[in-house]
Order: C-alpha cells, then sequence, then structure tokens
C-alpha cells in the first residue's frame, strides 16, 4: 500500500510539473588556455553586479544556474592568467546560453582582456519552434504596443487587437508574466496590460513547447519584466502625431498635416533603475500614460451630402462626417510597473508588479461603436466602458548547491471591467426613464407616435430615425449596455531543477490556481425595458396576483448575472435567481 500511495505522489508531481513556467536561464561552458587549450580547472567565472558564479571542474567546464533573462557581462579569472571581461551576453527564460571562454596567460599579455560576445543566429539550445525578442529588439521596432510585437513573430497573427496562433482560437493562447499565468480564463487573450518598455523578453511559442506548459493548444507567450541595473539609470520619452502642434480643438477638422491625418496620438513614458541601498537590490519602475483620441484609426476619406431627406418618413439629416479621427473614439490609460530584486546569497526574492487603468468608448461593438453610421446624432452616448487590471508576484528561489534550487512563486491577477452610459453612469435603472435622462441634460425629442397615455408615456424611447433605408439612432437615445465584470486567479507554484551531467537537467513541480468571476450585464433592448417594467409592477395594489417582487421584475427583465445578485451586489450564491 505503502508502494502504490509513493507512486501516485511521484506521479503527481511529475504530472503538475507542466504546469509550471521556468522563468529563468543557464550559462554554461568550458574555460581554457588561450594558447595551449588546455582545460583550467579552479577558474571562477562571475555575472557582474550579481553574487552569480561558478568556478570550473576537472574538465574546465562550468555551468550558472537560475540567470534571470537579459544581458549581462561576465568576468573570468585564474591565477596567473590576465582577467577576462565578456559583455553583452543574452540570457533567455527556459535556455542554455554556451560561452566557452579562453584566458591568457599572464605572460603573454599583463592587461584585461575584454571581449563583446555576438548574438548567436540560432540557438541550437532551442529545440522547438521559438521566437525570442528582447528588449534591444524592442527599442529598434518601428511599432508600439506588445501585441503588435508579438504579431511580427512567425505563426502569429493580429487581428482586431487579438492574437491568434497557428489559426488557433483566441483561448487556446497561453500567456504568462514572470512565470505566472495571465490568461483571460473565460474569453481567452492576455487579462494584463503591459507596456512595450517595462519588458526585458518575449518568447513566443507556437509549437513543440515543453510539458511545463499547460491549457493552450496552440501557442505559448512568455514575458518577462526588466531587473534593476548596477547604476542608476532614467529615462523620459514623450511620443505624438501631432507634428504640426495644432489644438485640440482643431482635431477633427479633416485637414491633413504632412499629408497625413492626425489622429490624437500622445504617449508618455518614464523608467527608473538602479539600486537601492546596496548592489544587492535592485529596482525598476515604468510609469506610462497613453491617450488616443481615435483608438482604432482609420482611413475614412469623410463625406459631406449636406441635408438628405427621407419622403416616406420625413426624416432629415444633415449628412456630414469629417476625415480623419473618428468622433468620440478616445482611450485614456495609465500604466505602472515595476520589479525589485533582492540577493540575499543563497536566497533570492523577486517582487514583481504591473497595475493599469484605461478609460475609452466601445469601438468593437458593431451596434454602438463611434464609426458606426447609425450613430452619427448621437455621439454624446456611446458606450463608454472602463477597465483596471493588474498582476504581481513573489518569487523566492534557493540555490541548494552549484547544481540544483528549487523555487516558490505567489501570484495573483486581477481583471474588472464596467460598461455603462456615459451621462447616467450605474444608474442603469433609469437608463429607459425620460425624467432621468433629462435631469442629466439630455431631454428626448419624441414624435406623436412615441407620445403615449399611461405609464409608458415617460418610458417610451424616442424611435430611431429612418433616411433612405439608413437608420440613425435618435438625438440623445441611450445606445449603450450594462455590465461589471470581475476575475481574479490567485496561484502557488513550486519546482525543483538539478543538473545531471553535462547534458541533462531534471525539473520537477506544482502548481495551484483559485479563479473567481463574477459576471453582471444587461444587454441594450432590456435595460431601456427595465424601468418601465418596474413602474408598472409598482403601479400595481398590494395583493394582485400579477404583482411580483422586485427580484422577479430584474430577473424577467433579462439580467445575465453569476457571482453577483440580480441587483449587481458581489455574491457568491449563483447565477440568476439563486
Amino acid at each position: 500500500m505503502q508502494r502504490k500511495l509513493l507512486f501516485l505522489l511521484a506521479l503527481s508531481l511529475l504530472v503538475s510539473a507542466g504546469t509550471v513556467a521556468g522563468t529563468t536561464g543557464k550559462i554554461k561552458g568550458r574555460i581554457i588556455d588561450k594558447e595551449t587549450k588546455e582545460t583550467l580547472v579552479g577558474a571562477t567565472v562571475q555575472i557582474e553586479g550579481t553574487t552569480l558564479g561558478a568556478p570550473s571542474n576537472t574538465e574546465g567546464e562550468y555551468v550558472i544556474l537560475n540567470v534571470p533573462a537579459g544581458a549581462y557581462t561576465l568576468k573570468a579569472g585564474y591565477v596567473g592568467y590576465s582577467t577576462t571581461t565578456i559583455s553583452n551576453v543574452r540570457v533567455n527564460n527556459d535556455l542554455t546560453t554556451e560561452l566557452n571562454i579562453m584566458l591568457t596567460s599572464e605572460a603573454v599579455s599583463l592587461q584585461e582582456v575584454e571581449i563583446v560576445a555576438e548574438r548567436p543566429i540560432v540557438n541550437k539550445n532551442a529545440t522547438n519552434a521559438v521566437r525570442i525578442t528582447t528588449s534591444e529588439d524592442i527599442g529598434s521596432l518601428p511599432v508600439r504596443g506588445i501585441n503588435n510585437v508579438v504579431a511580427l513573430s512567425p505563426g502569429v497573427v493580429l487581428q482586431d487587437n487579438t492574437v491568434f496562433i497557428r489559426g488557433g482560437r483566441q483561448d487556446e493562447v497561453g500567456f504568462y508574466l514572470e512565470g505566472v499565468s495571465i490568461t483571460n480564463p473565460m474569453l481567452g487573450g492576455r487579462a494584463v496590460n503591459l507596456v512595450q518598455d517595462a519588458v526585458e523578453e518575449i518568447q513566443v511559442q507556437a509549437g513543440g513547447y515543453n510539458a511545463e506548459f499547460g491549457g493552450a493548444n496552440s501557442g505559448i507567450i512568455q514575458q518577462q519584466l526588466k531587473t534593476g541595473t548596477s547604476d542608476m539609470k532614467a529615462s523620459l520619452q514623450y511620443v505624438t502625431d501631432n507634428v504640426s502642434f495644432k489644438g485640440k480643438s482643431k482635431a477633427f477638422d479633416g485637414q491633413k498635416r504632412l499629408g497625413a491625418n492626425w489622429y490624437g496620438y500622445n504617449e508618455m513614458t518614464a523608467t527608473l533603475s538602479g539600486p537601492v541601498m546596496e548592489e544587492r537590490f535592485k529596482f525598476f519602475g515604468l510609469f506610462n500614460y497613453n491617450y488616443q483620441r481615435d483608438q482604432s484609426p482609420q482611413p475614412y476619406p469623410g463625406i459631406n451630402l449636406g441635408r438628405i431627406g427621407d419622403p416616406t418618413s420625413g426624416d432629415t439629416i444633415d449628412f456630414k462626417y469629417a476625415a480623419g479621427a473618428v468622433a468620440k473614439n478616445p482611450l485614456e490609460q495609465y500604466t505602472g510597473t515595476s520589479t525589485l530584486t533582492m540577493d540575499f546569497k543563497p536566497l533570492t526574492v523577486r517582487l514583481a508588479g504591473t497595475y493599469s487603468t484605461s478609460t475609452f468608448f466601445n469601438a468593437f461593438n458593431n451596434n454602438r461603436n463611434p464609426g458606426n453610421i447609425a450613430n452619427l446624432l448621437n455621439t454624446n452616448r456611446i458606450e463608454e466602458v472602463n477597465q483596471k487590471n493588474g498582476a504581481g508576484s513573489l518569487k523566492i528561489t534557493h540555490l541548494i548547491n552549484p547544481t540544483t534550487f528549487y523555487e516558490v512563486t505567489a501570484g495573483y491577477f486581477v481583471q474588472s471591467q464596467r460598461n455603462m452610459d456615459p451621462l447616467l453612469g450605474d444608474n442603469f435603472m433609469s437608463y429607459g426613464d425620460s425624467v432621468a435622462n433629462a435631469a442629466v441634460g439630455v431631454v428626448w425629442q419624441r414624435n406623436a407616435n412615441d407620445i403615449r397615455t399611461g405609464t409608458l408615456g415617460r418610458y417610451q424611447r424616442p424611435t430611431p430615425l429612418n433616411v433612405l433605408v439608413f437608420g440613425f439612432n435618435a438625438p440623445g437615445d441611450v445606445t449603450s449596455d450594462f455590465a461589471r465584470i470581475k476575475r481574479t486567479n490567485i496561484s502557488l507554484t513550486g519546482s525543483l531543477y538539478s543538473q545531471v551531467g553535462k547534458e541533462h537537467s531534471i525539473k520537477v513541480g506544482g502548481d495551484f490556481q483559485r479563479y473567481t468571476m463574477r459576471n453582471y450585464s444587461w444587454n441594450n433592448t432590456a435595460v431601456m425595458s427595465l424601468a418601465n417594467l418596474l413602474a408598472i409592477n409598482e403601479a400595481l395594489p398590494d395583493g394582485s396576483p400579477n404583482k411580483v417582487s422586485r427580484e422577479q421584475v430584474f430577473i424577467n427583465a433579462g439580467v445575465n448575472n453569476f457571482g453577483y445578485d440580480v441587483f449587481g451586489n458581489e455574491s457568491d450564491a449563483g447565477g440568476v435567481g439563486a
């Protein structure tokens, strides 16, 4: 019985290792005499600015484990030999960087030897289809945004700002940050916003990835944040497409600047990196502000047909729309990202986190987006979306000996969203009430057919205009849905890694994840009828067989909820009617 239990325990550890993502790489190689080509036993290799290093064994071989992704400078030394410095040594997550070092005898040279390492065209240790983009690559690319960087990898397609790999669905791509899953558990995609200037490395694995990655069928995208530098550094960057420095009042004049339209793109990024108190403690911080007057620029040519009318409906409209930026389609976003690495050799502690908040208007809903012709008269009631998301992790690594270490990582991410009318906001029960709309400055212009007697008159929304078979939402009409969404994930992972011999290594680990998902939503038709249904029910006398509870009115009206009660309060009781 005990043997069976031990076997099941070992099997569970091996299987669970399929969910532990690696966050470090390793450096290995041989140290030899440059002149005689003899191996040097006991030579030392040290990574500058860290406590990481290793001596060479009896065969002149060395291995440095648990090296975070990044570019490093190594120093190699041996008694009777000049110190050799090798800069620009790139280390990638889950991969091995091979670096053979030749030392020069002091009898030949009394000066320190400096070498700049060249990045190999092909990393022979990458046995699967992996594309690595480093911070140096990102800084040289003429694109902005993590998804746009990822889209440059073979096998990746970016459509509507959604990443697809090898023709798979959105939910078949796994996203990891600092080794912690940040995949949206319901819809797929990356649940957390990242700024490209905060990323040290992006790995896109389009096939044949290791067994340690689970829950993804088409591809894996690993993202590693930057680590603080050994010396203090700061940067400030500002990007704009307002090349002629026109005022914002000219944003929708339809005029081109230097042959191109102005879409109101403005982005500011500030970074700070360096040691904290001493070199063992390193900090990296980033703040990013992004504002786009048109979040989805399109080459609209503009149109001006003047006032046109429909002889059948009697409706008329001044059909005019300027070229360039779409009206009422801005995006405003704030993002903060930081890491803190503390080296208590042989223990290393790393804290990493990012948080983002954004406000935009629903340009991806074909029924309510500002570019839709139906909203030509109603841009002030385009659906507003507020999003907040963030992730944090704490990783503790213990180097048991030069060839063995274990690490434990605790991670958390949260993603929340509110969809609402920009004027009435969270007061969704009044969306269909003309009195409530008048209170926020919008008086519904309704025709004779809209004004009816009784309760419905107050709650009758204005009829859309019909001009030559084209439908236009009436001025001031509420066109948005209402939704509250919240998703969180708590994870705990642990792994043990050991280098066995020259070529082989063993890694075993486990993973625990706990998701909490909440949703509360109304479509536009349902939320616009709610005020009227509540008024009708409250007008019924007590004891009437047709009178129901307020909760039942919400259920009958079509509320869609889980993790919230029918009124929109967080609840673990269940969904509709629970």
